[in-house]
């Protein structure tokens, strides 16, 4: 078993929030960590956030904020974030989605995700190759008492005006500066644009074009619809 008892959760969860504080000063007083609790056999909660150990699936509530329009950097961000260029918001803290990422054991990593954006004069010493990537993704959106829709339908492809092509996200696992963990101050989660800051990223074609991508009016529900969305690791190649 993943986790052999609540204990050894909340040990983990110790070890892993120094390495996602968000720059607090020491002498401050420190924020209660968060409690991992035990719901089921294999299911845990964290915050907002469920998850269960056997599946490896991670459930967050999110609110749809665009239907409609375009460009947009970003499938989901969290409420304080770039909500103007998303499609999906989120109030889960991403240092705590951090958390349940790693309890689970997803490998997070940036790869040859980044490459395209670095000048040619610098890919060999700065570029990633693909073995280096983090675990490949897949995201369900789940609106009540419909059947899970994967995240990239939402999206349309400036490039043609269809909806995006089939395929993951990358767990590239943002950066931590000077002790700050950058996806939490900036909310940036799951990114259509490439962003060093977001916690998941896609290699599809067109990831470094910032006003390629807009949100699929064909396929959104309306603006304030609540529902879930899962993440969970991919069962399938990875679509360039």
């Amino acid at each position: 078993m993943l986790f052999s008892s609540r204990l050894s959760l909340l040990l983990v969860t110790a070890l892993l929030l120094p390495l996602l504080t968000t720059g607090q000063d020491e002498k401050a007083e420190k924020p209660a960590r968060p409690l991992v609790t035990k719901i089921g056999e294999n299911s845990y909660r964290l915050g907002e956030i469920l998850f269960d150990s056997k599946e490896k699936k991670i459930e967050i509530p999110v609110v749809v904020n665009m239907n409609e329009g375009g460009p947009i950097e970003y499938l989901l961000v969290n409420e304080n974030g770039k909500v103007h260029e998303a499609i999906f918001t989120t109030t889960i803290s991403p240092s705590e989605l951090q958390i349940v990422l790693k309890l689970l054991k997803f490998e997070s990593g940036h790869g040859d995700v980044f490459n395209r954006l670095l000048a040619p004069e610098v890919l060999d010493k700065e570029g990633g190759t693909e073995a280096e990537r983090g675990d490949a993704m897949e995201f369900l959106f789940v609106e009540d008492g419909k059947d899970p829709r994967p995240g990239y339908e939402f999206i349309i492809d400036g490039e043609n005006a269809e909806p995006m092509s089939a395929g993951d996200w990358i767990y590239t696992g943002s950066t931590i500066e000077e002790g700050n963990f950058l996806a939490e101050g900036e909310g940036s989660i799951i990114a259509i644009y490439l962003d060093h800051i977001a916690m998941f990223n896609m290699t599809r074609d067109g990831a470094d074009i910032d006003e390629r991508w807009g949100a699929n009016g064909d396929a959104i529900p309306e603006i304030g619809t609540k529902g879930t969305l899962i993440l969970k690791a991919s069962k399938k190649p990875v679509t360039d």
